[in-house]
């Protein structure tokens, strides 16, 4: 029988969870896990999940190196391969040693980082530290120096697999996976082996276009087409006038083995150099949501400081937030939207309402979330602080051509703001991070967004739930039974990632993918649950003491 989609809990219950914050040992040797229930057999293919895995180093002396925060925390990269017959094996890698060697040769960590603080440091080493950026080119490098942690991709245009001596090949056969590439918040990429995961080279976006070698940041999700292909991201230039380019880059018309083609759609200035980590497209246009996560000193307090955290200036209710929309077509910036500030992470998805955009973020009130997630207070099952929590918001952003009409009238002068308008969002009460939709409904109209929930009737700082939400019971003012939950006593899930039924015809017709903690006994297993009742189909159990930590994001490549 499946597993009730909801359990009881109670507030008195210790809710373990801190182990999801422990060093995590790599396994390389891949390893089967205990399968409960009945695999569908139509699911076959692997789920990657990547994420920090190692916090806590020793140094050569011997002395204790502390990573402080969960974003910081050195590259761990995940691998479930659900074969024929419905068994599972998992596989795991860490994919920045040079860079913990470093750590532990210095006995501390160094050089810039996301959250880690340094009263130590003097105003000498501040003046004289700089940035270090990936170099490439060339034959292949191991590409371990730098930590790019958050999500992975597949088949990154212009990058074709490397057979190497011991006949590794891109995706062990599997057709859907040529190459995989690891993102994070900088423009620097890391290409591992889609099945040992070994790191295979590191490379910026420079190394494409020698234009945009001086750029620092772009959004650790790129937004990648699934019916062409092409690859979009946005990188940032630090500087009095802050510049974001919007970029494509898709397969050369030469063939998959030349260089891709890379075009810089556009060029957008603003005072504001802003922390992204995602941003939106449709069919039609690219969104650059600019929310509020300014940097101060035009982006040079992060030199200053060593790291982002300390280098954000502080909330301004006064300052809007921007939608900046970009065509892909005709590689222009269109036209400016504006809104009350708010902070995000994720955007869900957008998609074209007839000469409409529609935006749906998970948002939060500001970014003094990300100062929540320093690990000692993570770890603090009793008295840490709980983290900022988000709400679904939909955003529509409206007559896009009459907004592009009259910005060409005024070139060149940018798009006046115009504004954006809150077409619904979930009850604060119903908190969401981490989304996930069908993959078929990726830019385009959609119903059912997945994701993960801090319920608040336990005692853990963290997520306990998963969550589905009716988007289109929401949009008609019905918010009571406009969601579902899975939840387990002392489990902590992670990201869903949803996998469509083959042939399916209905949205939610597919199952859900968590990696999961069970804090109370000290292990994990890869949750598989029915997309339509929420309910339990399967699970394929780590072994004893074995878990995998608390991490970012995932996908799933089917065979």
């Amino acid at each position: 029988m499946p597993r009730s989609a909801e359990k009881t809990s109670g507030s008195d219950k210790s809710w373990p969870y801190a182990a999801g914050y422990d060093n995590c040992p790599e396994v390389l040797v891949p390893t089967p896990l205990t399968v409960t229930g009945t695999i569908p057999p139509w699911l076959e293919g692997a789920l990657y999940r990547s994420g920090p895995g190692s916090y806590d180093l020793k140094s050569e002396s011997g002395k204790d190196v502390h990573i402080q925060h969960w974003f910081d925390g050195l590259a761990q990269v995940h691998r479930y391969e659900i074969q024929k017959g419905g068994k599972v094996s998992y596989r795991s890698r860490n994919t920045s040693n040079d860079l913990r060697k470093r750590y532990e040769k210095a006995e501390k960590v160094t050089g810039v980082t996301f959250c880690q603080r340094d009263p130590c440091k003097t105003i000498f080493q501040k003046f004289f530290t700089t940035f270090k950026t990936a170099t490439v080119g060339g034959e292949a490098i191991s590409g371990t120096e730098i930590n790019v942690a958050v999500i992975p991709t597949p088949n990154f245009p212009g990058l074709m697999e490397k057979k190497s001596a011991d006949a590794k090949s891109a995706g062990g056969g599997n057709p859907n996976i040529r190459n995989l590439i690891m993102n994070t918040d900088g423009n620097v990429v890391q290409q591992l082996d889609p099945v040992t995961l070994e790191p295979i080279k590191l490379f910026t976006y420079g190394d494409i276009d020698d234009y945009l070698k001086t750029s620092n940041l772009a959004p650790a999700h790129p937004c990648v087409d699934p019916e062409t292909g092409e690859f979009f991201t946005v990188l940032l230039t630090f500087g009095p006038t802050a510049v974001y380019r919007v970029v494509r880059i898709k397969q050369s018309d030469k063939g998959s083995d030349r260089e891709p083609d890379l075009d810089v759609l556009a060029e957008i200035k603003s005072p504001r150099p802003t922390y992204m980590h995602s941003f939106c497209m449709t069919k039609r246009y690219v969104v650059v949501a600019h929310w509020q996560c300014d940097f101060a000193g035009w982006g040079l307090s992060v030199i200053w400081n060593g790291n982002a955290w300390e280098s954000f200036k502080k909330y301004d209710p006064n300052v809007k937030s921007s939608f900046y929309v970009v065509d892909r077509y005709r590689g222009r910036h269109v036209a400016t939207f504006e809104c009350d500030p708010y902070y995000a992470f994720h955007t869900v998805n957008g998609f074209d309402d007839g000469d409409d955009i529609i935006l749906d973020i998970a948002a939060y009130k500001d970014h003094t979330v990300i100062g929540d997630y320093y690990i000692d207070n993570l770890r603090d099952e009793v008295n840490g602080k709980a983290p900022q929590q988000a709400v679904l918001r939909r955003y529509r952003l409206a007559n896009i051509s009459k907004q592009a009409s009259l910005s060409e009238e005024s070139k060149p002068k940018p798009p006046t703001p115009v504004s954006a308008e809150i077409a619904f969002e979930l009850d604060p009460s119903i908190n969401f991070e981490l989304p996930s939709i069908n993959p078929s409904r990726y830019l385009n109209n959609y119903r059912y967004v997945y994701g993960v929930n801090h319920s608040g009737l336990n005692n853990t700082l963290i997520y306990d739930r998963i969550i589905k939400v009716d988007l289109d019971k929401v949009k008609n003012g019905d918010q009571k039974t406009s969601v579902k939950f899975w939840i387990e006593d002392k489990c902590t899930p992670s990201e869903p990632v949803f996998v469509p039924t083959p042939n399916a015809t209905e949205e939610d017709d597919g199952v859900l993918l968590s990696i999961v903690l069970d804090g109370g006994r000290r292990t994990g297993f890869m949750l598989i649950l029915n997309a339509q009742t929420m309910e339990e189909i399967a699970r394929a159990e780590m072994p004893e003491g074995k878990i995998a930590p608390h991490n970012f994001h995932g996908m799933f490549i089917p065979n």
